[in-house]
């Protein structure tokens, strides 16, 4: 009875019972399985808001400007009247940027060589001027003796029409006792007599035209004598201005002996003491004798990235901050670029002038700008986690109604630190992905959580 078969067929029966008794799988738990193992997607709607793009780079504070005070002439320092830290007063100027009053004096040099150097030029001016007022009064002799000569020819010309006169007075008497003679109505004698008046009045005609001949000559030579008096005036001045010259090219040197401030500004540097002898510099990379710097405005120089470099334009607004000043933060202004970028690290060189009134920023400090580089207002924008890059393009992956996954390519604008602008490729009402955009593919179906805001 207890065989082995008998034992199969007790066993067989028993699983029979048991799977008949277990109840059957409800109708659509298949669909439901397959619902939860979809991926679940967290979706965002494009925002429109006022988009600022910055860039943020390191910088050092320079003086606005910085000049060292070096020797024209040589000289012993005679008086020094400013040192380290003094803050000295530049040349006022007028309207028309003339000086009228010079800035604050430095040092003063001696030079006793050039100083005796000025009296010589000085010296010789005056003996300059002393023969143009010799010349002037020589120009005024010969004006007189062409007048006096002018006045020789008046008075010979009138005695020579007298004597003409005279002259054919005594050649009509003369004609006319020789025909009375001829017809011996009147004497030899007076016909002698008016013969040797004729000849005298013809001899004093002749003298007297000569004398006009040589007041003429003597007129002439009075108006050589003005030219040449006029031109050695001409010469005399010549030299006088000359001389005068000279002496303002050594009273300029003697001026370089009393040294004083371009602008206005503080002493950073002093490298003289008094009695020190100081040579003439002979360029601009020697010692100077003082530094001086103007920092009343200073000025950051910063390196803009080349994705940025474009966007950077003169006036454009700039935050500034110094970490040795702590939160203190200041504003300023960029005033120039320029404008290529360097070969050899792809940035633009920035200037920017940051107001300075009180002194606190101080050249050499170092600094963080902020600079604002692009300013769009009402854009579409994304998170920056939602835009991908596909195949060198920009492009977000959207969530459609019914949970499928389609990629858009989209042109973008502005980028800040959390968001990109979108120019083009989207209206604004689609959902799209702003976590992990990369790991979707285009027709995949996704699961939509709840839509999170994008972040401000």
């Amino acid at each position: 009875m207890n065989s082995p078969r008998a034992l199969l067929c007790l066993l067989s029966g028993i699983t029979l019972l048991t799977m008949g008794c277990q109840p059957s799988a409800p109708v659509g738990s298949s669909a439901k399985s397959a619902a939860a193992e979809l991926p679940k997607v967290v979706t965002v709607k494009p925002e429109r808001k006022t988009l600022v793009q910055r860039t943020e780079q390191p910088g050092q504070i320079e003086a606005f400007r910085t000049t060292p005070i070096l020797a024209k002439v040589a000289g012993y320092v005679e008086r020094m009247h400013v040192d380290i830290g003094d803050r000295v007063q530049g040349p006022k100027l007028d309207a028309d940027g003339k000086v009228i009053e010079p800035g604050q004096l430095l040092v003063e040099l001696q030079a006793p060589e050039l100083d005796g150097e000025f009296q010589q030029k000085r010296a010789m001016v005056e003996q300059a001027d002393a023969e143009v007022e010799q010349a002037e009064a020589a120009v005024k002799v010969a004006r007189s003796a062409q007048s006096s000569a002018v006045a020789n020819v008046d008075e010979s010309q009138a005695g020579l029409q007298r004597v003409e006169a005279m002259y054919q007075r005594w050649k009509s008497e003369f004609d006319r006792v020789q025909e009375l003679a001829a017809s011996k109505a009147v004497t030899q004698k007076l016909a002698d007599e008016t013969e040797q008046q004729f000849k005298s009045a013809d001899a004093a005609r002749s003298e007297t035209a000569a004398k006009v001949r040589s007041a003429t000559a003597k007129q002439q030579e009075a108006v050589t004598g003005i030219e040449k008096a006029q031109a050695d005036l001409k010469a005399i001045k010549a030299r006088a201005g000359v001389a005068r010259a000279d002496q303002d090219r050594v009273a300029a040197l003697c001026d370089y002996l009393k040294i004083r401030a371009p602008f206005s500004g503080v002493i950073t540097a002093r490298n003289i003491d008094q009695g020190v002898l100081v040579q003439p510099a002979r360029s601009g990379s020697e010692t100077p004798l003082f530094m001086l710097v103007q920092a009343h405005d200073v000025r950051l120089f910063v390196s803009v990235p080349d994705s940025d470099a474009v966007l950077v334009e003169p006036g454009r607004n700039a935050t500034v901050k110094v970490p040795a000043l702590g939160a203190k933060t200041f504003t300023g202004r960029v005033t120039r670029t320029g404008w290529a970028l360097q070969a050899g690290t792809r940035t633009l060189n920035c200037e920017i002038d940051v107001p300075n009134p009180d002194g606190v920023l101080r050249p050499g400090m170092y600094a963080h700008v902020e600079l604002v580089v692009a300013e769009a207002e009402n854009a579409l924008a994304l998170p920056k986690a939602a835009v991908i890059v596909v195949d060198g393009k920009s492009a977000c992956m959207t969530v459609s109604a019914d949970g499928v996954v389609s990629q858009k390519l989209v042109e973008v604008g502005l980028r800040t630190g959390t968001d990109v602008q979108i120019t083009s490729g989207l209206d604004g009402d689609e959902d799209v992905i702003s976590a992990n955009p990369a790991a979707f593919k285009d027709g995949q179906r996704v699961t939509k959580a709840v839509p999170q805001p994008s972040p401000k």
